[in-house]
């Protein structure tokens, strides 16, 4: 049995498949809030939030909580405030999780936990954003009625998740089209054999896409755009909180328009759970490091 114990909190699918990969490599993990959650026997369950008073190591899901503060968890029906389980945590302990609040940081440093957001970890994120592409590859593919080869596609964005998702859509040999504004940007969608859109072309152009996705977090996709589409046209927004796009809008002009958020947990929980996993064996290595010097 390896030294390093794990306390799961919450959370999805990722979550469940995070448990099960740490106890199959040997680790002792407890789950926490994941009453309804099919976990092996080795997984010991703790439902005392008294429990934490010897958690090091407490892992959270993505995102951590919800607005008011609340765990976020598919597999409880207990409402737990993410700050309680800060107060029964050791001091010198770590809260690693993903989308951390800044108050739940200031709070958590006020206790002497030291805090880590793995959704702000380039390994994590690089892996993360290729699980999303993967997934919004097949999340359009679930809306069509029709063979996605020769699909005129735009995408909004060139960075990581744009980036990769034209290069699978252009494996599936759909017409991609990349929007970016800066012109290295352009140059690179070129050159990955995409049909470059400077950003301020996209009202003239868009009206010829059955299938928009916007990777861009800033409003994108207003009224005025989503007039000149296509009637028959899509969009998928994969862009964090608040998104792109105008979704009242879009349903007023009868436009198909999805949020689509935590893909990879709903298309591939099992390895999105082993990139949450890998993430946190690197924090916890360069944590222990730190501490040898």
């Amino acid at each position: 049995m390896k030294n390093d114990i794990f306390y799961i909190a919450g959370g999805d699918l990722r979550s469940v498949y995070l448990a099960k990969a740490f106890a199959k490599e040997g680790y002792k993990t407890l789950a926490f809030a994941m009453e309804e959650a099919d976990l092996p026997e080795e997984i010991k369950r703790i439902e005392n939030i008294k429990d934490f008073k010897e958690a090091k190591n407490v892992i959270l899901p993505l995102p951590c909580c919800d607005k008011e503060g609340f765990l976020k968890t598919s597999f409880s029906q207990n409402k737990i405030l993410l700050l309680d389980i800060i107060k029964n945590m050791p001091e010198g302990s770590a809260l690693i999780g993903g989308l951390l609040p800044k108050d739940i940081c200031s709070f958590a440093k006020e206790k002497g936990i030291k805090t880590f957001d793995y959704y702000h970890r380039e390994e994590f994120a690089v892996r993360n954003a290729a699980l999303t592409a993967e997934a919004a590859a097949a999340k359009l593919m679930e809306m069509l009625s029709e063979s996605i080869a020769s699909v005129p596609v735009l995408i909004l964005g060139h960075g990581r998740i744009g980036r990769l998702l034209s290069a699978i859509l252009k494996a599936l040999d759909a017409k991609v089209t990349v929007a970016a504004r800066r012109c290295s940007d352009l140059a690179w969608i070129r050159s990955e054999g995409m049909e470059p859109l400077e950003f301020r072309l996209i009202d003239e152009e868009i009206g010829r896409f059955k299938a928009v996705f916007n990777t861009v977090p800033a409003p994108v996709l207003g009224r005025e755009q989503l007039m000149l589409m296509d009637k028959s046209a899509m969009v998928i927004d994969l862009a964090s909180e608040p998104g792109g796009t105008d979704f009242e809008a879009a349903k007023e002009l009868g436009i198909t328009a999805e949020k689509a958020l935590g893909l990879p947990g709903k298309f591939a929980p099992k390895t999105a759970g082993e990139i949450v996993k890998d993430t946190v064996l690197n924090i916890i290595a360069e944590r222990r490091n730190e501490h040898e010097r």
